[in-house]
C-alpha cells in the first residue's frame, strides 16, 4: 500500500522527515530509554517512523547496553539522561537515604516522603546523579538535558541539586517549575510547555492533538513508545498503553497533523 505524502514530507533513509516548521516547536522526548529492550525498540520506531526527535535514557537498567548500541546507530536521535532515584539499582553503590542495603533504590512513595521531612542526604543524591551522567558520557554520548523518572527532580532539595548539575554538564532540562530558572540558572534551557497529558486515558490522537493546538512557542511532550516485553511487564505499572503511544506516534494521522499545521519536531538541542 502507498500512502500520499505531502510535498514537504520526505523519507531519508528509514526517517519520515517534517520539513514544513514556520511555526511551534515541538520535542516529543520518549521516557524510558534503556529501561528494556521492548522500551528501546519501540522508541527507535518512534524515531524513525513517528515524531519522536529527542529521548532520555536510564544509566542503570537492564537495557542500557542495549539502547547505547541503537542510539549510535540513530545519530540524529536527541539524547538526555533520564535521572533515576525510584526504580532498579544504583550506579553509584549502596546509600543511606535512598537505597537499601544492596544498592536497590527506594520505592518512589518513601522517596517522596523523606524528600518533603528533609530525610534526604543531597550528597548522595548528587553523586548518584553524577555517576548515572558520567557512565552515559564515558559510551561517547554527550546528553543535550536532563529529566528524572517519576519527575522525581522537581521534589524539595533534589531540584536545587538538578539544576547544579545542569549547570555543570551545560545541558537543557524539565522542570515544573521555571521560577527557579533565574540568577545562576538563568541561562539554562527549558521549553516554553512541558506537558504531560499524552499518558493513560490521555494517550490519543484527539487528545494529543488537542495539546498541540493549544500551544504556542516550544512545546515538549512526554511519552513512552515501546514494545511490551516482560521486563515491563513486571516491572512497570505503565505497560500494555506503551503500545498504544508508538501506534500514535507512527501514524500518519498525526504525521499529517504535525505536517499541516506547520510544526517544526526537534530536540533539545535546537531550542
Amino acid at each position: 500500500m502507498v500512502w500520499w505524502l505531502p510535498w514537504s514530507m520526505i523519507w531519508q533513509g528509514n526517517l519520515l522527515i517534517c520539513t514544513k516548521a514556520d511555526n511551534m516547536k515541538i520535542i516529543f522526548n520518549a521516557d524510558d530509554f534503556g529501561y528494556s529492550k521492548g522500551a528501546n525498540l519501540g522508541v527507535i520506531e518512534a524515531y524513525q517512523k513517528g515524531l519522536v526527535r529527542s529521548t532520555t535514557i536510564m544509566a542503570g537498567m537492564s537495557g542500557f547496553d542495549h539502547a547505547v548500541k541503537l542510539l549510535k546507530e540513530n545519530l540524529g536521535l536527541g539524547i538526555g539522561v533520564h535521572l533515576t532515584l525510584t526504580t532498579g539499582k544504583s550506579v553509584g553503590g549502596t546509600y543511606s537515604t535512598i537505597t537499601d542495603d544492596v544498592g536497590g533504590f527506594l520505592p518512589l512513595i518513601e522517596i517522596e516522603r523523606r524528600a518533603h521531612a528533609g530525610e534526604l542526604d543531597m550528597a548522595e543524591i548528587e553523586a548518584e546523579y553524577e555517576a548515572q551522567i558520567e557512565k552515559v558520557m564515558d559510551e561517547g554520548i554527550q546528553p543535550d538535558h536532563f529529566d528524572s523518572h517519576h519527575h522525581t527532580h522537581n521534589l524539595p532539595g533534589i531540584v536545587e541539586v538538578f539544576l547544579r548539575l545542569a549547570k555543570k554538564y551545560d545541558v537543557g532540562v524539565r522542570i515544573n517549575d521555571k521560577n527557579l530558572l533565574v540568577g545562576e540558572f538563568a541561562d539554562i534551557k527549558t521549553t516554553d510547555v512541558f506537558e504531560e497529558g499524552f499518558h493513560g486515558d490521555g494517550a490519543t490522537a484527539e487528545n494529543l492533538k488537542d495539546i498541540i493546538a493549544g500551544c504556542n512557542g516550544s512545546l515538549e511532550i512526554m511519552c513512552h513508545p515501546a514494545y511490551v516485553d516482560n521486563v515491563l511487564l513486571t516491572y512497570s505499572s505503565y505497560n500494555i498503553v506503551r503500545c498504544t503511544e508508538l501506534s500514535i506516534l507512527t501514524s500518519y494521522e498525526m504525521m499529517e497533523f504535525v505536517h499541516e499545521g506547520g510544526y517544526e519536531l526537534c530536540s533539545f538541542s535546537e531550542i
